[in-house]
């Protein structure tokens, strides 16, 4: 279970056979933080397990440099296509190079949302509670539908190049690869079998880096959606009629409590911020590439199929970004209604100027930015649609 003992229906769901991934001392991340683990990502401590997972990182990291190298050496379209085509993929290099890099952030930030969580917990409030029940239950869905979408999605994808082997170009057999990393094998059998052997296990390991980062932001910003309302409800709950000084204290509290949430949420977003901007753009040319190869398919009912669970599967991994980011800046926006839903009119003339400060103090609008100038909402979602819809018309014509 995740820790939370005080819900009172215990039914069998699908989400129960997954128990095994919790960890109490995490009750929100936990299984993200497993899967992070299990890659080699996560290491607050090192031993000689995480020294070989850090030695496969960058092996890992390598192969797919020396795409990129070979794709600049030899500028050949079809390398660039290929690299455009599998864009997510790479994307997550990009994305566990920058979680190496801050990795000492991430852990002060997992750590604060844990203390947060297992603090509300113990105290046993049954408001803060049902709310925290209800977006681990929801973080919950999220990751583990992420997780089996990502799992069809890979199995499509590493059995596609051996569905168009058998195509002859002027009598000469075409063998086709995933990625086209340095491997020292041939690229005829039986060397191209290793070859894809190797580039499927390589495959499989960035696809991990990239499921556990994409499901560990949403997750997070989750949390930060679900503390949101929690912060509103202290907010509705700081004045204690029969007791000035309990209320003075409630006030300091809330505030704090808020003033911490919003520091967080920025350290946050400077973690995210520099891949999410990465993402945002070759997503975008993705999208097109993507779209331009399944409108040339023709008579590949099979390719056809899988293009279209990719495709769908970038969709859906951009919008659950961009929703809930958007929920976060929603939610941050509503907490300084609490301050008005308490008894504020009972009190004498200083509470009510301490309740009218802890108002405006609330009113930080929460945001979270894709580089410098794109802000994450469901706005910028729909401009994305319109840039890949762009981009397609744009490479039809030149094609």
């Amino acid at each position: 279970m995740w820790n939370i003992r005080f819900l009172k229906e215990k039914r069998f769901t699908i989400l129960n056979v997954f128990n095994f991934l919790e960890d109490p001392r995490y009750p929100l991340v936990g299984p993200h933080l497993r899967l992070l683990g299990l890659t080699g990502l996560w290491h607050p401590n090192l031993n000689s397990k995480t020294r070989f997972k850090q030695y496969l990182f960058f092996i890992t990291i390598a192969f797919f440099f020396s795409q990129y190298v070979k794709c600049a050496v030899k500028l050949e379209p079809s390398s660039l296509m290929l690299i455009l085509q599998y864009a997510p993929f790479h994307l997550g290099i990009i994305k566990s190079c920058f979680f190496q890099k801050d990795h000492k952030k991430w852990e002060s930030l997992i750590d604060y949302i844990s203390g947060v969580e297992r603090k509300e917990i113990a105290n046993g409030n049954k408001d803060s509670n049902d709310i925290i029940s209800e977006y681990i239950s929801r973080s919950r869905k999220v990751t583990y539908f992420f997780w089996a979408l990502a799992f069809f999605s890979n199995f499509t994808i590493f059995t596609e190049p051996y569905q168009k082997n058998q195509i002859n170009v002027n009598g000469t057999s075409v063998y086709l690869k995933i990625f086209d990393g340095y491997t020292p094998f041939s690229e005829v059998p039986p060397g191209y079998y290793a070859s894809m052997l190797t580039q499927t296990v390589l495959g499989h390991i960035v696809s991990a880096y990239v499921v556990g980062w994409d499901t560990l932001v949403c997750t997070i910003m989750i949390f930060f959606a679900g503390q949101l309302k929690i912060s509103r409800l202290n907010c509705a709950n700081v004045i204690d009629i029969n007791n000035a000084e309990r209320s003075h204290e409630n006030i300091v509290n809330c505030h704090s409590f808020h003033t911490i949430l919003v520091k967080n949420q920025k350290l946050f977003n400077s973690l995210i911020s520099p891949a999410m901007f990465v993402y945002l753009i070759v997503i975008s040319v993705n999208l097109g590439v993507c779209i331009i190869g399944i409108v040339q398919l023709q008579d590949d009912l099979t390719t056809l199929i899988s293009s279209c669970v990719f495709v769908m599967a970038c969709l859906i991994q951009l919008l659950l970004f961009y929703w809930h980011s958007n929920e976060v800046t929603e939610e941050s926006t509503l907490v300084s209604y609490g301050s008005f839903e308490c008894d504020w009119v009972e009190l004498d003339q200083r509470f009510k100027k301490e309740v009218a400060l802890l108002g405006m103090a609330t009113r930080t609008r929460l945001v979270f930015k894709a580089g410098p100038f794109n802000e994450m909402s469901l706005t910028t979602f729909i401009a994305i649609l319109r840039l890949s819809c762009s981009f397609y018309t744009l490479l039809s014509k030149t094609m």
